[in-house]
């Protein structure tokens, strides 16, 4: 008799095991972490860390996000947006319904807003990837068509911040129920400060004195219209004038020896908002005299000076030129006038990087 109720609880000793072990694994929770056997959620995450502190800023930057997924045919097949405060969050994720988004190719704009960007409505199952497209808004002149193309597309307002991302196919990882794809961002606009200074070299009485109406000033580029991978399709040459002007104490080493500290003069700073700088276009800045419109200073290729920047001041960093582009938002040029308002030529500094005009050809 003992023997058969040992036998007995044998049995129900094994069969108990079997159900706490069958329960264990259909929890998706379990400490054995059987995942396959539950739901999984999917997720897409995004970093936006290609700047030049190479520290990702996403949740501090960024506050609207759509997410594009296309099929091997180009197809779209699923299409979200997330915007407001919860991307804010350090451990914000897109949940992804319906796919699985690391077996897509996946196109991502982040900053899309209706005042500086326009993109076509698509739709899953209808539209395909070459309709996903970016342009950058402008105001048209009323010019003749005879007239010169410049002045003829302008975009004069602070532009939102903008950014791109793509990845096809990308590898993802897990974290409990989640997995997460991840998507790196670009930055695709920029802010332009470009400043006159007043110099006084004679140390006599300032002739013409600098006012925020003595110059004006103009960037031109036909970089306003972006294709799903970020490249650049034709556009018209847009003319990008300044948002903001105003009078401020400069500081530069332009004129101060080596050993010396940096002096502060008098300037004028004329703040433009530009789409993306691409290697191989050939973004030109002109300043003119409000008055005689005589121009004062022009060079028909800012990228330039651009890469000697970052040549030389950043050459630490290995950065190739359209990485250095990428990655720096902010650019300040510094010119100089003397005591008459006429050009000093032989320095500029960008960045606080003092270029030798004659090091290189402008």
């Amino acid at each position: 008799m003992k023997q058969i109720l040992t036998t007995i609880q044998e049995k129900t000793s094994k069969i108990l095991s079997l159900a706490i072990l069958a329960g264990t694994i259909a929890s998706c929770d379990s400490v054995l972490n059987y995942n396959e056997d539950c739901d999984i959620e999917y997720c897409v995450k995004f970093k936006y860390d290609y700047n030049m502190e190479e520290k990702d800023v996403f949740a501090e930057q960024v506050r609207t996000v759509t997410l594009y997924a296309f099929d091997d045919n180009n197809n779209l097949v699923y299409q979200n947006t997330d915007e407001g405060e919860p991307l804010g969050e350090g451990n914000y994720a897109m949940n992804v319904v319906g796919i699985d988004p690391s077996q897509y190719r996946l196109v991502v704009w982040a900053g899309l807003n209706d005042e500086s960007f326009a993109v076509p409505l698509l739709y899953p199952n209808q539209s395909k990837i070459e309709e996903l497209t970016v342009k950058t808004l402008r105001k048209q002149a009323t010019r003749s068509a005879s007239e010169d193309e410049k002045d003829q597309y302008i975009v004069e307002n602070s532009l939102y911040s903008l950014w791109h991302g793509e990845v096809k196919k990308g590898p993802t990882t897990r974290s409990g129920r989640q997995q997460i794809t991840n998507v790196s961002l670009v930055k695709n606009t920029n802010t332009i400060h470009v400043i006159v200074a007043q110099v006084n070299q004679s140390n006599g009485p300032i002739t013409k004195a600098l006012t925020e109406e003595t110059f004006q000033c103009a960037i031109y580029d036909d970089n306003g219209y972006m294709n799903y991978d970020n490249s650049l399709l034709e556009d018209n040459l847009l003319t990008y004038k300044p948002y903001n002007t105003k009078a401020e104490i400069v500081t530069t080493k332009a004129f101060s020896a080596d050993n010396e500290p940096a002096k502060e003069y008098n300037g004028i700073t004329s703040d433009l908002s530009v789409a993306r700088l691409v290697k191989g276009q050939t973004p030109e800045l002109t300043i003119r005299n409000s008055q005689t419109q005589e121009v004062l200073f022009h060079s028909d290729d800012l990228i330039k000076y651009f890469e000697e920047v970052d040549a030389e001041k950043y050459k630490d960093r290995n950065y190739s030129l359209q990485e250095y582009l990428d990655r720096e938002d902010e650019y300040t040029i510094k010119i100089f006038v003397d005591e008459k308002l006429a050009l000093i030529k032989t320095v500029i500094d960008v960045n606080d990087w003092i270029i030798q005009i004659n090091d290189i050809e402008l």
